[in-house]
This record gives structure tokens, sequence and C-alpha cells, in this order.
């Protein structure tokens, strides 16, 4: 009854539901319409229209208000962290049913790999879950804090913490919350619900909570008495009995071992307590509250791996057979128990609740694992046994099912959450909502929605939290230290573990010169630190400080928890130096104590093929990928071989393996659509670029690669677009400037094209690209010579194109001198015979 327009408007509604906003934010009109057009042409079948053609001019992006009212859709979301859990160890125990309730929520949800972020520490890690945002927009960046009374350090509290979480922003709905055990809740703040602090049980190895201090331990206070402080298990009260059954072999009685294992297993009992009051309690208090979102951390599975995981099979190189057939199904039996805990989360919830599963990062547990260092906290650098991508876990209510995604990220959790309660996403924050996980009909009448608005904290509580107490945070302090998490140092000012972990985060946002600051001051109160001096190292690579950087690098090679990294980077500059036997060299000292490093092997093989051994190579690479399964770069190098064999079928194989190992590794897109440009395939290389900025969409090569596709098909105001995007995003990147002049030029702004083509090669003085663009430039506005020198000087570095030598034959005509114009035809033949203007050129001027 409304006509063509309102058959159009309703399709159109029906068909943009769901799709990804970020994506639009990040890609624009074109890859919008590509995502759009299928869908409206099967919604606009439905209702008697053909859809000829899309065409999507611009995007404006409708934002409301963070408290705009609207639907409530009901949700309820039960959130359960498994610290370090890993696909590697869980999927043979689905396999083998050995974790059932797992194995159920996979199979009736969603599955994905979540990547995790740089520094891979639990306090950080879970605190950008938990806030949506990079560590430092929210200030938790290590394991200690100033202390408020500025007389030294204390463990990270939430006081730290500068943003709001996303149970604080559902408060602010009306929506009631439970939380139990999260890093840095403590002292509790204020909540609609309740909140058990992550200091209330006996979380930590070597940490005793004083049960009779109740200070900032839950919100409300009163509950801590009523109700948490009966649930408190202490590990005495664990039986051996129930120890033993995590054991193999021979059966032995609680003393039956020596020293250091008796400390092992007494910190088992600690976190097979930890899990059982903690479950005991967010069971307790969910019946209690019912709350409509609840979150529950367990540490368990993260250092069931830190004691353990050395002893897991396959056994490595240098530990005791007894100790391995003692201890090799510990981890495998408590990631049994980790899904007992889930069962009985799960039971107090039915079918009309969300269940979300996570873990922080993953843990090695394959011949990945290190060789050279103790996976113990406290026995070597324990952070080096974890894996960069973790677990996440989408089923029940408003979930699809049996489905698995791609790729999903630690900052994609949070608005995830905002949008399964239906409210606005902040603009601001880095991740997504993984909507392809969530159920269409959820999506059509919940549509997910942006705000410009910044969540913000509220700190006018702080008046009611308790202050923290001094022998508790003492003790936990001593605790951290022991552990090997934080350094003896001086307790006066920042940490040095800060100092390096707020570098690191600095490095991921490829803030190079800040997080080299953050190093040195590290440095200047510790200058023999093996992590800050390798960072260091790394930060100055990443500068061009190529000299400053080797040295470094060279001063920890010998340091066991340095050496597989520092190793790496010294033979990776070395190999783009040229010294190939340096670079060997290198790498086979490192595998003579890290023999299984799959990183490590797979630039060895990166060597071998660069001195002609293209056999060794291929076998090394082969070697690395069977080795670790989510590393791209061994995967990504086999199909560089195959197409370089002219076996582009191979090629495709490999560069496809590699997105799956490692979703978010831009080498391997890059060069797929290469292959399909050269198969003719210009729809399917833009398509899959465009993959690839979803997942990175600030990585300026894709965006320059992906423009330049545009540009080929004659869509100059995209691939213009882009390359402006492609200059504000990587401003020191010379390939736009010199991209967008070459519009300039088609489009014979000659005047405007000279500043690009200038900055460019400020950047890069030997770009020759940029310098025959000038050329043509300096030739549109009569001045030959000068067109000339930037030729000549492009030859001289070495570049010998037809189009340089080309433009130089005109530059030289132009300039009445004929006879070095054919000297310069003469040598484009030379370099491709078909040219058939040139010849007749060279002919017409008889020479």
């Amino acid at each position: 009854g409304q006509g063509v327009r309102g058959a159009v408007r309703s399709a159109i509604e029906v068909a943009a539901t769901g799709l990804d906003g970020g994506a639009a934010r990040a890609l624009g009109p074109d890859a919008l319409g590509r995502a759009l057009e299928g869908r409206l042409r099967e919604e606009l079948g439905r209702r008697g229209l053909e859809l000829r053609r899309l065409d999507l001019e611009g995007i404006d992006t409708l934002t409301i208000g963070s408290d705009a009212a609207l639907p409530d859709p009901g949700t309820k979301l039960l959130v359960v962290g498994l610290d370090g859990a890993d696909w590697a160890i869980l999927d043979p125990l689905i396999e083998s049913g050995r974790v059932p309730n797992l194995a159920r929520l996979v199979r009736d949800g969603v599955r994905a790999k979540l990547l995790t972020l740089s520094p891979m520490l639990s306090p950080v890690v879970w605190t950008t879950i938990a806030t949506g945002v990079e560590p430092n927009r929210h200030g938790i960046l290590d394991f200690l804090a100033q202390a408020a009374d500025g007389g030294g350090r204390e463990p990270v509290t939430s006081r730290e913490r500068r943003v709001p979480t996303v149970w604080q922003i559902l408060n602010d709905a009306g929506i009631s919350t439970g939380v139990v055990a999260w890093w840095a809740t403590w002292p509790a703040e204020p909540v609609d619900g309740y909140l058990v602090t992550d200091r209330v049980a006996y979380q930590l190895f070597d940490y005793r909570s004083n049960p009779d201090d109740a200070g900032g331990k839950t919100w409300p206070p009163e509950l801590y008495d009523e109700f948490v402080r009966s649930r408190i298990e202490a590990p005495s009260s664990v039986p051996w009995d129930r120890v033993a059954t995590y054991l193999s072999g021979p059966p032995r009685g609680p003393n039956g071992f020596d020293a250091d294992d008796e400390k092992r297993l007494e910190e088992f009992r600690t976190l097979l307590a930890s899990g059982d009051g903690y479950v005991a309690m967010a069971k307790a208090l969910s019946q209690r509250f019912s709350p409509r979102f609840e979150a529950v951390y367990l540490e368990g599975t993260d250092t069931v791996g830190h004691l353990f995981m050395r002893f897991r099979a396959p056994r490595l190189p240098g530990v005791d057979a007894a100790r391995f057939e003692t201890f090799r199904d510990v981890v495998d039996r408590y990631y049994e128990q980790a899904d007992r805990y889930l069962g009985q989360l799960l039971r107090n919830h039915g079918d009309d609740w969300t269940v979300m599963l996570l873990s922080d990062h993953g843990f090695s547990s394959d011949a990945t694992r290190p060789q050279s260092t103790d996976s113990r906290i406290g026995h070597g650098a324990a952070a080096a046994w974890h894996r960069r991508f973790g677990v996440l876990v989408l089923s029940g209510r408003h979930v699809r099912k049996g489905v698995r995604l791609d790729e999903a990220s630690v900052f994609d959790v949070a608005p995830t959450i905002l949008a399964l309660f239906g409210r606005p996403v902040p603009q601001s924050w880095p991740g997504r909502v993984l909507a392809p996980a969530l159920d269409p009909a959820f999506l059509e009448s919940n549509p997910v929605r942006l705000t410009a608005d910044e969540p913000t904290l509220d700190r006018a509580d702080t008046g009611r939290v308790a202050s923290a107490g001094t022998g508790a945070s003492e003790a936990l302090l001593h605790k951290l230290e022991g552990l090997g998490y934080v350094s003896g140092e001086s307790k006066q000012g920042p940490s040095i573990s800060l100092s390096n972990n707020s570098g690191v985060s600095l490095l991921a946002e490829g803030r190079y010169a800040e997080a080299e600051r953050t190093f040195r001051d590290g440095l200047a109160r510790d200058p023999n630190q093996p992590m800050l001096l390798v960072n260091l190292g790394l930060a100055l690579r990443f500068q061009g400080k190529r000299e400053e950087a080797r040295k470094v690098l060279l001063g920890v090679l010998d340091r066991p928890t340095a050496t597989r990294l520092a190793g790496n980077h010294l033979a990776q500059m070395a190999l783009e130096d040229g010294d190939l036997a340096e670079a060997e060299r290198i790498l086979r000292r490192v595998l003579r104590l890290e023999p299984d490093a799959a990183e490590i092997v797979t630039t060895l093989g990166s060597v071998r093929e660069a001195r002609g051994a293209i056999d060794d190579a291929r076998a090394l690479y082969r070697r690395a990928a069977d080795l670790d399964p989510n590393a791209a770069p061994p995967r990504n190098d086999l199909g560089n071989l195959a197409r370089r064999a002219g076996n582009d079928a191979d090629a495709e194989r490999w560069y496809l393996a590699a997105i799956e190992a490692d979703p978010y590794f831009m080498g391997a897109y890059n060069n797929l659509a290469l292959v399909y440009q050269d198969r003719g395939d210009l729809q399917k290389a833009i398509d899959l670029y465009a993959r690839a900025l979803e997942r990175s969409p600030s990585n300026a090569v894709v965006m320059n690669n992906l423009a330049s596709l545009y540009y080929a098909r004659g869509e100059l105001d995209e691939a213009a677009r882009l390359w402006t995007r492609c200059v504000r995003t990587s401003p020191d990147y010379a390939s736009p400037y010199n991209n967008l002049a070459g519009i300039e030029i088609a489009r014979q702004r000659f005047g405007e094209a000279r500043p690009l083509l200038e900055r460019a090669l400020a950047i890069d003085p030997k770009y020759a690209d940029a310098r025959v663009n000038l050329a043509i430039v300096e030739l549109a506005e009569g001045k030959p010579e000068a067109a000339i020198r930037q030729l000549e000087a492009a030859r001289s570095a070495g570049e010998r194109s037809t189009s340089l030598l080309n433009t130089l034959g005109e530059a030289y005509a132009r300039a009445g001198r004929a006879d070095e114009a054919a000297r310069a035809y003469r040598d484009s033949l030379a370099l491709d015979p078909s040219q058939s203007d040139i010849r007749a050129r060279i002919a017409g001027d008889g020479r």
C-alpha cells in the first residue's frame, strides 16, 4: 500500500540489520555497498522487486546518547573467565568426551580463537575485557601501582582503573549485576547487585587473606560476614586423596615427594581451594540476588599450566622421567575440574540465559613450549608460556548454533555484552560487536547502536570504599615478588615491571618513541633488567635505529629469558643487511637452547631461502607450521615459495592456511590478493583486502593496496578516499603520497601533485616512482632539465624501469638532447622489446 518507495524502504531496513557498523566506518561506501547488495536483492525479491544496481554514495553513522531510552531485550548473561585456557588442550578433551559442559556450549553455540593483547598479564587483559579499552586508557598496566599515600607501591587495586567496567555501565541502565573474583576489583566499588573481589579466597599462591578482615572485600560490605566468609576454602581443607586423583604413575602419599614438589603440590591445593570457594560463592549469590548479568573468574586453568605444563606429554628434553610419569596428566585433569565448575555454574541458568566463556590468552602445551625457562611463576619468564590466542564460546539465547567465527579479539567482548543488553556501544572503543555470532532475529529487533558519548567513572562513592589494609597489601606484594611477577627493587617510584608493561603496550600501539622513553626510565632504575633491554632493542629497531638496537640486543643474547626474542630480532636484522652467515649463526645458537621454537625455525628458513637452499627453506617452513598451529608466517612463506615456482593453486592454499592460523596476519591477505590480481579477479582481491581491513582498520599497507585496485578499475574517488585515510593513519608512509599525486596528475592538477611528491621523497629519497611522477610534473610545467635531474637521480640509485627510461627519453627530447633521448629509449626497449610506440619514436627520430 506504500508503493515502490515503501517497499524499498522496508527492504533496506531489514537488509541493513546486523551489518557491522565497524566495517562501515573502516571501509566506506564501496565495501558496505557490497555487503548490503546481496541481502537487499533478496529482500526486494520478496516484495516483488528486482535489484538491478546499487549505488551507495556515502555513509552517515547514526549515533544516540548513551542515556537514550531503548527497548530492553530482557537478556540474562553469564560470563565465565578461565584464565589461560587454550583450544589445543580443550579440543582433544572435547573429542574424548571429558569436558561435557563445555562441549555442549560449543555444539549449541559459537566458538572462536580470541586474540589477546600485549602485555599478556592477567590484570591488564582482564581489565581490557571488562572495560573495552586499551591498557593505556584504562590504567591497569601491571600487578603493582603507586600506593594512595605516595609512600611506595601496592598490589593493583580498583582505584587505578580510570574508566567504568561493563557491569557499571549496565548498572547505569538499570540492569542488576553480580561479579565474583574478577581481577583488580578490590576494594569493592558500589554496584547494583553484588561484587566479591579478587582478595577474598586463596586465589594466588602464598597469599593468605586474613578471614577476619572484611575491609573492601565485598559489596555490599555486610555480604562478607553474611554470605562469603563461611564459603572460603583453606588449602589445608583439600584432602590428599583428592590431590592424588590428578596424579599418574605409582601411587604415593603426601610425604613421598621432595621439597620442591611438595611446594608445587601445596600450590596446587591452593588453586583447588580457591576454585571451590569462588564457585560456591557465585552459586549462592546468584540464587539470592538473581542478577541479569553475572561474571565469574577462575584462575586455576592458568595456574595449573604454570605448575605442571613442563610435564605434559610429549616429554620435553631435560624433564625428569619420574616427575613426568607423576605429573603428566595434571593439566588435562584440572581442565576436567574446570568443566565441572562450569557445570555447577550452569545449573542455575536455564535456556533463557546467554553464556559467554573466554580466556585472556592461550598457554603453550605442545612442542612450542619454552625449554630454557621453567613454566612456574618465579622460576623464569613465566609469561613466555602464554600464547596470543585464547578461547571464546557464546551459547544459549540470542546466539546462533554451531558456528565458528574466523576471529575475535579481547576488545570485542565488552561491545558484544552491551549489544546483548540493547545498550549503545561507544564509538571510541577499538572492538566491534560480534554480530555474526548473534541470532539475526535478535539483531533485527535490537540493532547495534553506537554512541559518541564516552563512559565516565563515577567516583562519588569513593568514600564508602574501604581503604587498603596495609598488612594484606604487604603480604600480597611479597607474594608477587616471590612469584617473579614483580621485581624486588626499591618500593619507591614506579615499578620496573610497570615501566616494561607500559612500554610494551605502547609498542603494540606503534608508539615506538614513547615506548623507548618508557623503557629507558625503567633501565635508569635497574640497568640490567633483561626484558627491559630486549624491549628497548625492539623500540629502537622499529624506529630505524638499527646499530643501537643491535648493540642492545647483543648485550642480552646470553640471558636465558631473553635469548629467544633477542636472537630472532638480531637474525632478522642481519638478514635484512645481507649478512646471511651471521643470521644463521645466531639462529642455530638459539636453536641449541630452544630446538622447537617455531619463530626461530621460520627465520632460519628465510635465511636458507636467501642463500638459495630452497629445499632446506621449504622443510624448515613446514616444520615450523607443524610445530605451531597458530603460526601464520611459515605458512605464508610456503605460499611465497609456491608462487615463485608458478604454482598458484598451492600458493592460494598456503595463504588461506596462514589466514586461518592467524586471521590478523596481514601479509597473507596481501599475498593472496596478488594471486587474485594475477588471475584478473580484481573484485575477489578487493573483497579480500576489505576482510583484512575489518580486522586491522589502520593497516596502512593493506589500505594502500586496496586503493591501488580501485585506481586500476578507474574508481579514482574511492582510491583517493582510501589513500587520504592512509596518509592520516600513517603520515610517515611514502607510498600513499605518491599515489595521491598520481591521481592529481591524471586529473591534470600538477600544482596539487607537487607537494605530495615532495613529501614522499622527504620520507624516502630513493623512492623511484615518486621521482618519475615528479619528473612528469616538471615536464608539464615546462621544466625538462629539472625532470632530467629527478630521473637521473633515480637511475643512479639503480632504478631501471621502462616508465623511468621512457619519461627520461621524453625529457631529453623536450630539452633538445636528441642523442641522449634515443639512448634512453633504446635502454627501455632492451628491457621490453614489445614497446612498438617507443620503437616508432626512435624510427621517427631517425636514430
